[in-house]
């Protein structure tokens, strides 16, 4: 298992000492945030051209599956990322990393843990993926409803790698 993050971190999310029965609820949705699902990190010094690329990497999926119990929910994640080399790697490796947060309502952001990955390029290979077990624990918010809870993954990029993103989708 990757790893276990308690995320209790916000006044909008306290632990309930409710006693009753657990409901069958549906998990809190989960998946890549557009824009920063992916990245293309560049050589340190060298411009945006093709040929100055070290790797791309992208979040293909998210798949999780939940445990409601009377404290919150349990969420087990496998978080799907490949990267691919690009003409200026000579580490023979990507190392990124990438981040999981919990939103309650619209830009209510509680808790976020960023994960480090290093995806090693071995003899020939310019792609390479790897799936990460990551489980964490949500308690239950103040007004007893997750209907506002979201998990969101993403790659953690500079604002430059961001606007890189927005200016390249298209293609």
């Amino acid at each position: 298992m990757r790893s276990t993050m308690i995320l209790a971190a916000a006044a909008a999310l306290t632990v309930s000492a409710c006693a009753s029965e657990p409901k069958q609820l549906a998990c809190p949705p989960a998946g890549a945030v557009s824009g920063v699902e992916r990245m293309t990190s560049f050589r340190p010094g060298g411009g945006e051209d093709l040929t100055e690329v070290q790797f791309t990497a992208q979040i293909n999926s998210v798949e999780s599956v939940c445990r409601y119990d009377e404290d919150g929910v349990e969420v087990a994640m496998n978080v799907s990322l490949v990267a691919e080399r690009g003409p200026a790697d000579t580490a023979r490796q990507a190392d990124l990393q990438y981040f999981v947060a919990i939103e309650n309502g619209s830009g209510n952001f509680t808790a976020k843990e960023v994960y480090d990955l290093t995806l090693p390029f071995e003899g020939n290979r310019r792609r390479v993926g790897v799936v990460e077990e990551v489980d964490i624990e949500i308690p239950t918010p103040a007004d007893k409803s997750f209907a506002d809870i979201r998990i969101l993954i993403g790659l953690q990029i500079s604002p430059e790698q961001v606007e890189y993103n927005r200016r390249t989708k298209a293609q």
